[in-house]
């Protein structure tokens, strides 16, 4: 064991033995379910991998079982956080956890979303950690859970008093620079009606009519909203609809869930008060809130963006600024920190969640080093 932390602590991420730690480590994550909310046997693997590359990880507990994990690198400031979650979602068609390599592709659940990121963040944490006496600053790695359920790793772990100056969360968006993003907020909505004979359906009140018509309501509240010049404009998914037993019977009650999505900068709370009057005017109509958060947006000049571009520029490697749909843990940095927080990651978002999760080894490896260049031009600062 003291060999290998020898020989790994100082490797540089672009070197070929950087290279290959970083495919094989990807590999050993792939291959290890972390399905939410049980993300325990990967974590405690990465605990042990951490600890023997000399990395120092703390737990930040969430609750029994779970905890996220942090290494400290160098002190001082600037302070840089690199963070990826360790969760997946449940299996779907091929994409199960057991790491497939056919030539630079990595098959399995979780190779993009999101242990690409994790693999590459370690990666670079070595070569950082190699040279931390030489920085003024501090470079954190900071490992999640919860991310693809709650969210609440990164919130906890700031909750508990985690600060830091900058945050790079590494989810996939094919090394694109992720500045803005849409926030959230989810609707679990209950209609009730009255039940009748299908052949009669005037004697009855249908509840899936009346929930169309509320969710046509409430498209029509968001609506007004501007669009983000990154992000797109605010948007309405009717996600769940559980209603009815028989063809031939009024059905008496309906359960939905709607997804809002909300474009910067455009706030959770103007959306909860843009609804209301809609959730409130009727009698036979309950709703309790689910899942909300706010949208990502932080400044295209921020030494972070520029940072991450110049070094991509360097490297060779053509990124752009992008816009994001989805939520992210860069959201709680910036809204609970009110730091400067960015996405930028290997692999592409249309393979997330998909029946065959895929990423390039290649791309990851880039990352690896991207990370480290960005975070040398940010201590340099």
């Amino acid at each position: 064991m003291q060999g290998r932390l020898r020989y790994t602590i100082a490797m540089k991420a672009n070197s070929p033995t950087g290279k290959r730690y970083c495919a094989d480590l990807l590999t050993r994550l792939v291959d290890i379910p972390s399905v939410f909310p049980n993300e325990e046997e990967v974590m405690l693997f990465v605990e042990c991998e951490l600890a023997t590359l000399g990395l120092k990880p703390q737990r930040i507990e969430l609750c029994e079982g779970r905890f996220n994990l942090l290494c400290r690198i160098g002190s001082g400031s600037p302070r840089i956080c690199l963070n990826a979650h360790a969760d997946t979602v449940p299996p779907n068609g091929q994409s199960t956890p057991c790491a497939r390599i056919d030539g630079d592709i990595l098959y399995g659940l979780g190779a993009c979303d999101d242990k690409a990121s994790v693999a590459a963040m370690i990666t670079a944490g070595l070569e950082i950690a190699s040279r931390a006496e030489e920085s003024a600053g501090g470079v954190d790695i900071m490992v999640s859970v919860d991310e693809e359920d709650g969210g609440r790793g990164v919130e906890t772990a700031i909750k508990k008093g985690y600060t830091c100056d900058y945050a790079i969360v590494g989810e996939p968006s094919d090394l694109d620079v992720v500045p803005a993003h849409n926030g959230l907020l989810w609707l679990y909505l209950t209609a009730q009606g009255v039940a009748a004979h299908g052949s009669v359906p005037w004697a009855g009140v249908n509840a899936v009519e009346r929930m169309m018509g509320v969710v046509d309501e409430l498209r029509n509240a968001v609506s007004v909203f501007p669009p983000n010049d990154l992000t797109g404009p605010m948007s309405l998914n009717l996600g769940i609809i559980k209603a009815g037993d028989l063809p031939n019977r009024v059905p008496e009650r309906c359960e939905a869930v709607v997804d809002i999505r909300i474009a910067p900068p455009t706030t959770l709370a103007q959306v909860h008060q843009a609804v209301r009057p809609v959730l409130e005017s009727r009698e036979w109509l309950s709703c309790e809130i689910g899942k909300g958060r706010e949208g990502l947006s932080t400044p295209l000049d921020s030494p972070l963006v520029q940072s991450v571009l110049a070094s991509a520029a360097e490297m060779g490697v053509t990124n752009k600024i992008v816009g994001g749909r989805g939520w992210t843990e860069a959201e709680s940095f910036r809204t609970l920190l009110g730091i400067d927080a960015i996405v930028c990651g290997p692999g592409s978002m249309k393979q997330a969640h998909t029946s065959n999760e895929f990423v390039k080894i290649s791309e990851v490896q880039e990352a690896a080093e991207l990370y480290v260049r960005c975070v040398e031009k940010l201590l340099r600062r």
